[in-house]
């Protein structure tokens, strides 16, 4: 049999089996390549079971594109055979095998299967129904071609209608495998009805096949397999011992029915939803006292290959009251079941509590309990009293458990959180167990030894990936300004992460941080260059500007939206663990759950610009950070009036706590390239800027079209200022009035031609090619959005020269040089002087002029930090009160700014 189950595109640390199948199949051995049929049957028999008794057998996977021979060339059923090879980030060895048609061959030649037969064979694959024919499937043989060489026919269900979702089915081998052998794979797939003769008819991208040991069920044991009871208040050994937990018991006269099993004073209901299928006799025969243990036995097969496999089976069961269970003749668990040990009698006896409703517990049996062939397992179950109410019994799974993984921490991405005064923090763990964050002041981590001190920060959200690991959520609160912190996740029970650092810098005032456009790595269908350039541009970033406060992304983080190999590139640079990330959903992030895995935004309302479904991600977030207010929403979803209600809630509650408002979002309105003028952009151009100026954002930072533009201000969607002109270095914002900045890759992954160089809405426009980002500076007066080259164009345009630099002010703030003044009198030589002291706080030198009633005195180059001073004599031993103008001249953002302040000073002498 096969059973199929949706995968993941490109986990790369570990490649799960799908569910697999009951096991139990009369085999044949196909040992270094002889069939075991051909042997004596005592030999082959040994084979087998000196074979399965090894344990820890090792998977042997075949990566498809490794093929060393095809049926290319050949004409079946009128079309010509042309398999071949494409390279997939998704993929498990980074390419797969693709144009696969009905009747196709690969073959791998001396593929080695090991000592150890091997039972199972597991196939990863897309098959996209959108292209694909009805019914696909591969028939694989060893050696030839023939049918007493076939040894295994797997269907492959159809996986999405798009070519990066994929599947991974499980098939018992229809023979034992093992040696050196030519494997070879023929694929089926029939004619899709309705569709024209130019439909292709697919079966499917083939990933991986995987020769692995006999498969697992899902349980052993379920609520339908029958028991043999005994309900009738006897001692079944007749001398107090344990006999009838054994297998040589002999249960022939007992009752035989499938569970639950209960009664109620003599009914099937108990009530609470627990209803007997089985009802148990509910009292002693010719007594009113309730019957005081029943006991129940059963058995299940597991073979020496399955046993090799497991390191436990893990049960469920149901009772009321008490309850023990044996597995072959040894007791493995035991619930309420303390007054058992001092019965007279432990096979007839009362135990347990009068608990209500039935309670659910788990057991464990130990793979030392367990034996190849048949088991035993046998239930004693307990009323508590004579009088007990009621009497239920159900064994609900007997599941295996492979030997515990060692946990493995990865994609730790460090977050920003609602305030600079929070971090968020995510990981991924290979194994569900608990655990937690740890911080402390890097100070005080000596060696990896985190102090006594350290906070533990326990995880606020968590749960099961799209790629069959665990996601952790965290926040760090309560942060100190300009601290270096330390930090770590795991457990000491489990093992501990790497230490990782960051540092907070002051709560308030001038700040920069780094917009990156879309690093869509895997987009170029080289991970591995793609991995490199986002690498290289975050270095270059953060070395340029080691202050940055923030890794902001306008989306498409990764190609295909599952990929667990994409996303641990995109997570791949040190910074993201060090400087928070500020992450924007792409159309490439969209599909999936991941992005919601792995990113932990601050703010989140999953309402508003919701999911699409419920394997997609979705959501708008907003935060805090000093003087600006920022909200990204989630531009997948075109529900505008979602985004509106959110935006207004946000603005309205948070608006007046900061100086700025900067919105993001993934998919540009106001770029010049592929997609200026698809029908999505159209209908987001016509349907958002006039609540972004009627909302009163400065700028908007965006993405999706790979090709830099920079705004002339737009309110309303129209040219606010038709005077401004192209590339101007410095724009003055009315109200209503908003800059909108669309950033070029920064990875180097994808680029898009310009196609519409005159855009009415396009002050700056640049395509090179090379990677870009901007370093965004934020003051009380303005932005300052200056986009770089982290990759060099030529020997003219070097690394880090600039592409475009603009200056952002509010057209109401009055621009005034950041200077003091202080103002004295003294008395020397018996007259009166007036002192002014004037002190440069800006970051370039100022001319200054002081003038008083008794003459002026002008200062030239005053450097930031330093002071002019003077002391203008009146000659008089008495003046009155006055006072005194100072005039600086300097230059921001470009422009002569001059600042005029007057201090007084009182009469004197």
């Amino acid at each position: 049999m096969t059973t199929a189950s949706p995968t993941p595109v490109g986990d790369s640390r570990k490649h799960r089996s799908g569910r697999r199948g009951l096991a139990g199949l009369a085999l044949v051995s196909l040992v270094a390549g002889v069939f075991a049929a051909s042997l004596p049957a005592t030999a082959a028999d040994e084979t087998s079971t000196a074979s399965s008794a090894e344990a820890g057998v090792t998977p042997v996977r075949i990566e498809a594109e490794t093929y060393t021979g095809s049926n290319n060339g050949d004409v079946i059923n009128g079309r010509v055979m042309n398999t071949g090879v494409e390279p997939d980030g998704g993929a498990s060895g980074g390419s797969r095998v693709k144009n696969t048609y009905d009747g196709a061959e690969i073959w791998f030649d001396d593929v080695d299967l090991g000592t150890t037969p091997l039972s199972s064979l597991t196939v990863r694959y897309v098959v996209n129904e959108s292209r694909s024919g009805v019914s696909p499937s591969i028939d694989v043989y060893l050696d030839e071609k023939s049918a007493e060489n076939k040894v295994a026919t797997v269907a492959l269900e159809a996986t999405g209608s798009d070519w990066s979702s994929y599947g991974q089915t499980t098939a018992d081998l229809l023979t034992e495998v093992s040696g050196e052998h030519k494997v070879i794979v023929v694929m089926h797939v029939d004619p899709k009805p309705g569709e024209s003769g130019s439909y292709p008819n697919y079966v499917g991208n083939i990933d991986f096949l995987e020769f692995g040991p006999e498969s697992l069920p899902e349980t052993f044991l379920t609520t339908a397999d029958a028991w043999k009871y005994s309900d009738d208040g006897t001692d079944p050994s007749g001398d107090g011992s344990l006999s009838w937990t054994t297998a040589d018991f002999d249960d022939a006269a007992w009752k035989e029915a499938v569970g639950p099993f209960g009664s109620k004073r003599g009914a099937a209901d108990l009530g609470g939803g627990f209803v007997a299928n089985t009802l148990l006799q509910y009292t002693l025969a010719g007594s009113p006292n309730t019957v005081p243990t029943y006991h129940f036995r059963n058995e299940f097969e597991i073979s020496a290959a399955q046993l090799a496999q497991v390191e436990s089976l893990q049960g469920k069961v149901t009772y009321d009251d008490a309850a023990r269970v044996y597995v072959n003749g040894e007791k493995v668990a035991g619930f309420v079941d303390d007054r058992v040990d001092e019965a007279a009698n432990q096979n007839l006896t009362y135990a347990g509590a009068s608990n209500g409703n039935p309670l659910t517990s788990t057991f464990t049996i130990p793979v030392d309990a367990l034996k190849a062939g048949g088991n035993t397992i046998a239930v004693a179950l307990y009323q508590d009293r004579e009088t007990s109410s009621d009497i239920y019994f159900d064994l609900t799974s007997l599941a295996p458990t492979g030997p515990a993984p060692a946990p493995e921490i990865a994609d730790i991405a460090l977050h920003v959180g609602a305030t600079q005064a929070e971090r968020n923090l995510t990981w991924y763990s290979n194994v569900d167990v608990p655990q937690v964050a740890q911080l402390a002041e890097a100070a005080d981590v000596v060696d990896g030894v985190f102090p006594a001190s350290a906070r533990t920060v326990e995880v606020t959200r968590s749960g099961g990936t799209t790629s069959g690991e665990f996601f952790r959520d965290a926040t760090f609160d309560r942060l100190e300004e300009n601290t270096e912190y330390a930090y770590r996740v795991g457990s000491e029970a489990t093992g501990w992460s790497d230490v990782h650092t960051f540092r907070t810098q002051d709560f308030s005032g001038d700040f920069s941080f780094l917009f990156f456009g879309d690093p869509q790595v895997g987009a170029s269908g080289n991970l591995a260059r793609d991995e490199a350039g986002w690498i290289d541009t975050l270095n270059v970033a953060t070395q340029t500007y080691p202050d940055a406060e923030m890794l902001f992304s306008a989306g498409d983080q990764v190609e295909a939206a599952s990929s667990e190999a994409q996303y641990d590139t995109f997570l791949k640079p040190e910074q993201v663990r060090s400087v928070p990330l500020a992450v924007t959903n792409g159309n490439h992030d969209v599909g999936s759950k991941a992005y919601e895995q792995h990113f932990n935004v601050p703010n989140e309302d999953l309402e508003s610009g919701g999911a699409s479904n419920g394997t997609s991600s979705g959501g708008d977030y907003w935060f805090l950070y000093k003087d600006v207010l920022f909200l990204n929403i989630n531009s997948n979803s075109r529900d505008f009036d979602s985004h509106n209600a959110f935006m207004e809630k946000v603005i309205a509650e948070q608006g007046d706590k900061a100086r700025w408002k900067v919105l993001a979002f993934h998919h540009s309105i106001y770029s010049v390239a592929s997609h200026t003028n698809d029908g999505d952009i159209i209908d987001r151009r016509n349907n958002m800027p006039a609540k972004i100026s009627e909302l009163g954002f400065d700028m908007v930072l965006m993405g999706h079209d790979h090709n830099y533009t920079r705004s002339y201000l737009i309110k309303d969607g129209q040219l606010a200022d038709p005077t401004e002109v192209a590339g101007q270095e410095r724009v003055e914002a009315e109200d209503g009035e908003a800059l909108y900045v669309t950033a070029n890759s920064s990875s180097g992954s994808k680029y898009y031609d310009t196609r519409a160089p005159e855009a009415w809405f396009a002050s700056v426009i640049n395509q090179e090619k090379v990677r870009n980002y901007s370093a965004i500076e934020v003051t009380d007066k303005t932005l300052t959005v200056r986009t770089l080259r982290s990759q060099a164009n030529g020997v003219i345009a070097p690394v880090n020269s600039v592409v475009d630099e603009v200056v952002l002010a509010k057209a109401d703030a009055t621009t005034e040089l950041d200077v003091s003044v202080d103002v004295s009198t003294r008395t020397l030589g018996g007259t009166q002087h007036v002192s002014t002291v004037v002190t440069n706080n800006e970051d370039a030198p100022v001319d200054v002029v002081v003038e008083t009633a008794y003459g002026a005195k002008s200062f030239a180059a005053v450097q930031p930090g330093k002071s002019a001073s003077v002391a203008m004599s009146s000659r008089a031993t008495a003046i009155p009160a006055g006072d005194v103008t100072v005039t600086v001249t300097g230059r921001v953002g470009g422009e002569t700014v001059t600042t005029s302040k007057t201090a007084s000073y009182p009469a004197a002498g």
